[in-house]
């Protein structure tokens, strides 16, 4: 039950008209082919290598937000599961965001390059991790890869500092709670 009065919250605070404005939430997903591989995109006239991810908005249910994402690469997903719900804090002001994270599984190609991308690739977890240059991202996967079972909780700092990518954990993992 108490599982389930969570999800509702955490679904009520991404969908809400308020939490839109006040506290922006990020979902990333965590793609996986029938070969096991990662996929990694690149972030158009930039050097970030990340996995594909859109910010929530008034319009779209998680779900059909997920869906449509997966869609813009040419892929439908399965088996989404709810991985990750970590806090980031961003920039000289340290605004904080929601990230939420998910496993799925996909079918397709994955071979189209949606607007706001330069490159796409499926690549081994191992090689996923070293491609991906965001550190809060990789030590994010790194513990959702590691502990599939569980849903993780956090708190990481990210900024940039001449043109350095910053990094620091401001509250370890914890387990939220154990997948079915």
């Amino acid at each position: 039950m108490l599982r389930i009065i969570f999800v509702v919250a955490i679904w009520f605070a991404a969908s809400s008209p308020m939490a839109a404005e006040s506290l922006p939430v990020f979902h990333r997903l965590l793609a996986f082919n029938q070969q096991g591989e990662l996929l990694v995109v690149k972030i158009k006239d930039r050097e970030l290598w990340v996995t594909p991810g859109w910010y929530q908005d008034n319009n779209l249910t998680v779900k059909e937000g997920l869906e449509k994402l997966a869609g813009s690469y040419g892929l439908t997903i399965s088996d989404l599961k709810l991985s990750g719900v970590f806090t980031l804090r961003m920039g000289k002001e340290q605004s904080p965001s929601t990230r939420l994270i998910y496993l799925a599984n996909t079918q397709g190609q994955g071979d189209i390059l949606p607007e706001g991308i330069d490159k796409i690739a499926w690549q081994p977890l191992t090689e996923a991790l070293q491609t991906i240059n965001l550190a809060h991202i990789r030590y994010q996967v790194k513990q959702i890869i590691a502990n599939p079972q569980t849903v993780w909780g956090g708190t990481q700092k990210m900024r940039w500092e001449e043109g350095i990518n910053r990094f620091e954990v401001v509250e370890d993992f914890y387990p939220l709670f154990a997948k079915d």
